[in-house]
């Protein structure tokens, strides 16, 4: 769990003090040999860091010490807690000049001093049902061979996991019982559906982002695509779906009209899928998540069916409208 705060926004801080807080904080923890590393893998990559930034990336040298960094040195950034508020896609330095970040935010930071480290970090995305996706930065621990990971939170119990499991599947299921909605805060409204398969952001984007004062858009609304294989917690067939809102748009459940606006297609849904769809939505509480009663019960033979529920259906389709807004297309997301 992040570094507490009062109220929703964190406080704001001079970018060059809180620098100079956290080096003069780690620079007793650096080892001349480990310095040393830091600065021949980061030339060897063409990244260029100011002098107390590398510092403090030398001083978490373990993904230990970057979880601890996540839990006691950085607010979390809710963006979405008025809606005055800009979001945001802060690149690694920006998470250490403000002091914050939000989940993706936290997750790219851990992954680029991981990486930076030689520790060979993947994401992996938790798939949920009506509720926020988050992201695990997965490192395996060769000698132990045992998995482990790094993620930041505003919720207990959702940020990393020391390695100790045997599974990528083990460490995602480990986060079920904590996983409930963040719109009811009802322990007994468990959100958890799935989990990726870890997948490498270096591979795909390089490693410029990481000295880059940007913001990360092209990362964050690219970087779950048709070449990420999702797997579902509640069964153990195996099976690999797509995630939700891209299968949505490769099955033409979404489309988007002639004036560039996204919508569910309920006549391209399977026959039965189409009268769930209206079955549900003549019987659900407009305003009530997640479902009760038979609203419930449909919702659970629709999701056997496609792999999402009409409420996710329909918020995939209001999101899209974001997504395309800010350039992107629908291409980019389908091509593998």
């Amino acid at each position: 769990m992040s570094k507490q705060f009062p109220g929703l926004v964190p406080p704001q801080v001079d970018a060059v003090e809180q620098i100079k807080f956290l080096a003069d904080l780690y620079r007793p923890q650096v080892h001349p040999a480990k310095w040393r590393q830091i600065v021949a893998r980061t030339r060897e990559l063409g990244l260029n860091f100011p002098k107390d930034e590398l510092l403090i990336i030398a001083a978490l040298d373990t993904p230990y010490h970057v979880q601890k960094f996540l839990n006691n040195q950085t607010y979390y950034n809710n963006d979405h807690a008025a809606v005055e508020l800009e979001e945001t896609a802060m690149p690694p330095r920006r998470v250490l000049q403000t002091a914050r970040a939000h989940c993706f935010e936290g997750a790219m930071f851990a992954y680029m001093v991981d990486y930076l480290h030689g520790f060979d970090p993947k994401m992996v995305l938790l798939e949920a049902a009506q509720d926020s996706e988050h992201n695990l930065v997965v490192h395996y621990d060769a000698e132990g061979n045992w998995y482990g990971c790094n993620a930041h939170s505003r919720y207990a119990h959702l940020d990393g996991r020391p390695p100790q499991y045997t599974t990528v599947r083990q460490l995602a299921a480990s986060y079920a019982p904590w996983y409930y909605s963040d719109r009811t805060r009802n322990p007994q409204d468990v959100t958890l559906v799935g989990y990726s398969d870890p997948f490498d952001i270096v591979a795909k984007y390089g490693v410029a982002w990481m000295d880059s004062e940007e913001p990360l858009w092209d990362i964050y609304y690219t970087y779950i695509d048709a070449s990420v294989t999702f797997h579902y917690l509640n069964e153990d067939s195996g099976r690999a779906h797509l995630y939700p809102v891209l299968n949505a748009l490769k099955e033409k459940w979404i489309q988007v009209d002639a004036e560039g606006v996204p919508f569910v297609s309920v006549s391209d849904l399977p026959p039965r899928a189409q009268e769930l769809w209206h079955e549900f939505w003549r019987v659900h509480t407009p305003g009530q998540l997640p479902a009760r009663g038979a609203a419930r019960e449909i919702e659970k033979q629709f999701f056997e069916m496609t792999g999402t529920t009409p409420i996710d259906l329909q918020d995939n389709a209001e999101d899209l409208q974001y997504f395309l807004q800010n350039g992107y297309r629908v291409e980019q997301l389908l091509t593998r």
